[in-house]
């Protein structure tokens, strides 16, 4: 009697374990299909960027000085899990070196910048392969220029802390058997804050206490920048290689003082993983990507 018992409730526990994997398994299955649904790959571009450059820093000097610009830069963005068909975030950073002669070729100037944004932007699909995005974030840059034949006040120093426009248009289509994403996305700082010394005024100045009129509320009557960068991409599945040209206006007026940098630059670009305009094996087939 006392087997047959334990035999019983042996046989109970085995049943309640069956039944708990029998409401386990489908919960299992919804959760990774779910996960599957919602895969959003990050999309990575990272860039070596080469062009020319002028700076005109009346600071430093009221001469032109023009030369090359070299720069890395990356960008990663990502569909949000809250709304991951309209919702895109991105995070770009650049590094940047210039070497700059006057029009004399007799002096020489050197730069070196950074520069760090987020952007939340809104997307939305139309007929033909066409989107459009547009949003806003931050922007956090800053730098210095270098004359190196000033005894005086050879550095430039800049900073600026901004709140950002950002929008762009994309269409992708094939050429032959290779996907193509067209795109055009633009950058504008708008409303924030940004560092200058007044005319003539020496950084131990600076040092020694004299914080006044330093700090300047900008907008773009008086620090106007844009940041345009205009690419093609090809997607060859696992990889993807991006061809580009972007233009980078920096204006700024303060103190009676007047900085302009213009750059045009040629833009190549590597993103592993590709853009998932051509699917391969390892790839999610519901994977929502950011880029289209």
């Amino acid at each position: 009697m006392k087997k047959t018992k334990g035999m019983i409730m042996k046989l109970g526990k085995v049943k309640i374990l069956l039944a708990f994997l029998l409401i386990l398994i489908p919960l299992v299955k919804t959760h990774s299909q779910e996960a599957k649904e919602s895969s959003r790959p990050v999309t990575g571009f990272y860039n070596l960027e080469i062009g020319g450059t002028t700076v005109k820093a009346s600071y430093l000097s009221p001469l032109r000085y023009k030369g090359t610009q070299y720069s890395l830069s990356g960008s990663w963005s990502k569909a949000m899990p809250f709304n991951p068909e309209q919702a895109v975030m991105q995070f770009d950073v650049n590094a940047d070196f210039s070497n700059l002669l006057n029009p004399a070729q007799t002096a020489r100037m050197v730069g070196l910048n950074g520069e760090f944004a987020w952007t939340m932007s809104w997307r939305k699909r139309v007929a033909h392969n066409f989107q459009f995005t547009a949003g806003g974030g931050i922007d956090l840059s800053g730098g210095a220029y270098y004359l190196i034949r000033n005894s005086n006040n050879p550095v430039q120093a800049m900073a600026n802390l901004s709140i950002t426009l950002a929008a762009s248009v994309s269409k992708h289509f094939k050429i032959g058997r290779l996907p193509v994403l067209v795109s055009d996305r633009v950058k504008l700082p708008s409303l924030g804050v940004f560092f200058c010394p007044g005319y003539g005024e020496t950084y131990y100045e600076i040092y020694l206490g004299n914080h006044k009129g330093l700090a300047h509320a900008g907008w773009w009557g008086n620090n106007f920048r844009i940041d345009n960068l205009l690419s093609f991409t090809l997607d060859f599945g696992k990889t993807a290689m991006m061809l580009g040209y972007r233009l980078n206006v920096y204006t700024q007026w303060a103190n009676n003082l007047n900085t302009k940098i213009i750059t045009n630059s040629f833009v190549i670009g590597v993103i592993p993983g590709g853009i998932g305009l051509k699917k391969h094996r390892s790839a999610p087939e519901s994977a929502i990507y950011s880029i289209y």
